[in-house]
């Protein structure tokens, strides 16, 4: 299977043509859109298209936008009236992706902490909110890729990622391979394998998120190669890491090193 591999621009925060075309020269073809979530919408549109120029210029496709998140961005809100003005504010988001034929949104579906207490609620207002994003989208050629989250997040296991998506029905799923905290990578692909379409590839401990260079955590890579053969996957293969995200080296890595490191130890 040839893989197709993506970079998110958390990697290079200081984005330029330049610095996208060493992740070019370095194997990569396809980019996601970080957004800062301290911004207004405005600010995020005008922001993510400097980068997407970027991205052009140094010759990676940008194929992704995460949609911002934080308590601001809270899709799981159960004020109404606050979560609408959520929702119109991500539909501004998603219709940008649209008009620049960005295939997939990634949407987070909650901020935390939430308590047991709460999480009826907030998974309940969740599903209604991805299903009118969900919805949105669709209309302007883009679908929602929801991710999987750590701790007390919503959709930190395979179940709730069902519910949220509607069995894929509403949206699809963007895998984000360290932040299982609660069950394996094998138990989660065998329920949601049907409805990635898309990853967020990074190494970690077990103990919390990491975003780590692969290969510095506890990852069995061979064994998620074969799970998602497995269950079909033919998504990008996006990592998720910032430059200088390895305990081992101790010091940033270039692309080409992080696709290097990857292969050996993954194809």
């Amino acid at each position: 299977m040839k893989q197709r591999f993506g970079l998110a621009t958390c990697f290079y925060p200081d984005s330029s043509p330049e610095r996208w075309k060493t992740a070019a020269d370095g194997g990569f073809s396809h980019g996601e859109i970080d957004t800062n979530n301290s911004l207004d919408t405005n600010a995020i549109c005008q922001e993510s298209q400097k980068v997407y120029d970027d991205l052009k210029a140094g010759g990676i496709q940008p194929t992704s936008l995460h949609l911002p998140f934080g308590t601001q961005w809270d899709i799981s809100a159960v004020d109404e009236t606050f979560r609408t003005k959520i929702l119109e504010e991500l539909k501004t988001l998603i219709r940008w992706s649209g008009e620049r034929q960005i295939p997939i949104v990634i949407l987070h579906p909650s901020f935390e902490p939430i308590a047991d207490e709460e999480r009826p609620a907030r998974m309940e207002a969740a599903v209604d909110s991805i299903q009118k994003l969900g919805a949105f989208a669709k209309e302007q050629g883009v679908q929602v890729a929801v991710e999987n989250l750590p701790r007390t997040c919503l959709g930190n296991c395979g179940e709730e990622m069902l519910v949220l998506t509607g069995n894929g029905a509403y949206a699809g799923i963007c895998f984000d391979v360290n932040h299982l905290l609660q069950e394996t990578h094998r138990d989660f692909v065998a329920k949601t394998g049907p409805y990635l379409i898309t990853t967020h590839l990074s190494d970690y401990d077990r103990i919390n998120e990491r975003h780590w260079l692969p290969g510095d955590g506890c990852i069995d890579w061979q064994e998620l190669r074969q799970l998602l053969e497995g269950c079909g996957y033919s998504g990008r293969y996006l990592f998720e890491l910032r430059e200088n995200a390895s305990p081992s080296l101790g010091r940033p890595f270039t692309p080409a090193e992080l696709l290097e490191r990857f292969q050996q130890i993954f194809c």
